[in-house]
């Protein structure tokens, strides 16, 4: 409105203008009103006092690496499809804990990128009434080429975790080829270079293996909007975790200082796990997260729903409750029953660490099964009687096999190879400049399997009646959604290679079959032809096809001596 004192008939321009203004200040006033009114306080409160309003949910236990810390070398046993929480499922449960002031959700696994839900999941989870905020930690192997339709989906942040930016160290760590972690680099600047409102980069600090790298973090932060996280190590079931591998925050703080100088604290938010740093002249920030040393859990406002619907209220607590089951009652009360579980849940919180004393030494689950009710205790040592292979003072020893009768035993294992096309081909028309490799690996593989007792320490040297090497090779090739390969494509459950056009790689199976009679069996004679008959063909195609992998080296089957017989499923 244009101010002016002149006069027209009854009523001046100036009372109309501030007519005006009163009206425009009250609807301001009843808008503030109506936005206090709709905001929802936090219902999930703890016995101290703390408010949930965060809820991380885990949507798969695939993940396309096999990080040392976080998954055993065994890997772990997948859940069935029926226990896992479907798209509808998890979506509703986001509902629920949205109507309980929950408003922020993160997005975990496993690797999240390798669930093909993912991208509905964000796009619906973002519509709900009260959630602000959608966030995902991946390891951004495939982020690079997704990014694009999760951000049009509603995504606002992205946590990457990697622990390395040194190729060989990469593929030490994720046992995956180093050339992956070009693909992770890729993803970092897509992500740097997006309209996400946050990008953090977390990397677990391992003595010995990374600590020399952390100024070369730090230094990714000097001209990009980067949150540097160090994460110190922490123990699960299966990774190795020992204290001459612990490095605290305050001495990663330091070694950072002595080239970067004082780091300026900044002020953290209450809720934070990070404690917050600038660098002088960098844009980008470094934080420290001490789930060792000095644990934040006094401002936790954290909750995590695992992909087969179990609830847990803390990383390393071992109670959970399943809202699945819940869930899936179809009682006429299930909301109010799921409502009981949750708020229950919560009201029993410990205050830190799920009530364990000592988490260095108490049992735990691994890493990508943090969120998995089936995960087993890691047993102690000195307790693994049963072992044959140890004494009573679980020292190593030789089996003393002379009391046993000798007896016909047989075992037979196998192990597989992943070759390129190209390579696979010249193996096949056996055109490779080093030889026939098929019948070098053969030789190789009985022989290996004959010198078994001078490379394996506490094998016993036997007389083989019988070694034999035979291949598999790969015959109609398919999609397959049983497992998933380093760079994210499918592979299938029976080691056959799926191909995606010159980019396929083909699976060759090398089996050992070996027979004798003997005091003892030949489980580790047919392991280990099988494992050097496999290396041997890798080292006769490195030249053409330096990312070959062997994979998937078994017994599949043994018969003779007092355990009778075993045939793998």
């Amino acid at each position: 409105a244009v101010v002016s004192t002149q006069s027209t008939g009854m009523i001046n321009t100036t009372t109309i203008v501030r007519i005006g203004r009163q009206q425009v200040l009250l609807r301001q006033l009843q808008e503030q009103a109506k936005q206090v009114a709709t905001v929802r306080q936090p219902a999930l409160v703890d016995s101290f006092n703390r408010p949930h309003t965060y809820l991380r949910i885990s949507i798969t236990e695939r993940c396309n690496l096999r990080c040392q810390y976080c998954m055993p070398l065994e890997g772990v046993n997948l859940t069935p499809k029926a226990e896992l929480l479907t798209e509808n499922e998890i979506v509703r449960l986001a509902e629920l804990f949205a109507e309980q002031g929950v408003n922020k959700i993160r997005f975990t696994g496993g690797e999240p990128l390798v669930s093909p839900q993912i991208v509905q999941l964000i796009e619906r989870i973002k519509k709900i009434d009260g959630i602000d905020t959608i966030a995902l930690t991946t390891n951004a192997v495939t982020l690079a080429r997704k990014l694009p339709e999760l951000v049009d989906a509603g995504l606002d942040a992205v946590n990457i975790s990697l622990d390395t930016m040194v190729a060989q160290k990469f593929a030490f760590i994720t046992r995956r080829p180093a050339r992956t972690l070009q693909k992770i680099l890729k993803g970092v600047d897509a992500a740097l270079n997006s309209n996400l409102k946050s990008v953090k980069l977390n990397t677990v600090v391992m003595k010995g293996l990374n600590e020399d790298e952390l100024c070369d973090f730090v230094a990714l932060t000097k001209d990009s909007p980067l949150s540097v996280r160090f994460l110190e190590f922490m123990p699960f079931s299966g990774n190795a975790w020992e204290n001459k591998k612990f490095i605290p925050f305050t001495a990663q703080k330091e070694l950072i200082e002595e080239q970067f100088g004082k780091l300026e604290k900044r002020n953290d938010v209450p809720t934070s796990t990070s404690m917050n740093y600038g660098v002088e002249g960098h844009v980008g920030s470094v934080g420290f997260i001490s789930s060792m040393s000095r644990n934040f859990c006094g401002g936790c406002n954290r909750l995590r729903l695992t992909h087969d619907g179990m609830l847990k209220v803390c990383l390393f607590g071992k109670d959970e409750v399943s809202l699945r089951d819940a869930l899936r009652s179809n009682s006429a009360n299930c909301e109010e029953d799921l409502l009981e579980a949750i708020h229950g849940a919560v009201k029993r919180k410990k205050y830190s660490h799920g009530g364990l004393s000592n988490i260095q030494s108490e049992m735990k689950r691994p890493m990508i099964l943090i969120d998995d009710h089936r995960g087993k205790p890691l047993q102690a040592f000195r307790g693994l009687k049963t072992l044959s292979h140890l004494d009573s003072k679980g020292q190593a020893r030789m089996v003393d096999v002379s009391a046993k009768p000798p007896s016909v035993r047989c075992a037979s294992a196998v192990s597989a190879i992943c070759l390129s096309r190209d390579a696979y081909s010249r193996v096949c028309e056996n055109s490779l400049a080093k030889g026939d490799v098929l019948s070098v690996a053969r030789i190789a593989g009985i022989q290996a399997a004959k010198l078994t007792f001078q490379l394996i320490p506490l094998c016993h040297q036997i007389p083989l009646d019988k070694v034999e090497i035979l291949y598999k090779f790969p015959e109609a090739l398919s999609h397959d959604d049983g497992a998933v390969s380093p760079d994210g494509e499918a592979v299938s459950h029976d080691g056959e290679a799926v191909s995606h056009g010159d980019e396929g790689r083909f699976r060759i199976q090398i089996f050992c079959n070996v027979r004798c009679f003997a005091r003892t069996g030949v489980e580790m004679e047919a392991m280990v032809g099988c494992s050097i008959a496999a290396l041997t063909v890798y080292d006769m195609c490195k030249a053409v096809d330096k990312g070959a992998v062997i994979v998937n080296t078994k017994l599949v089957e043994k018969s003779g001596g007092k355990s009778g017989h075993y045939k793998a499923q």
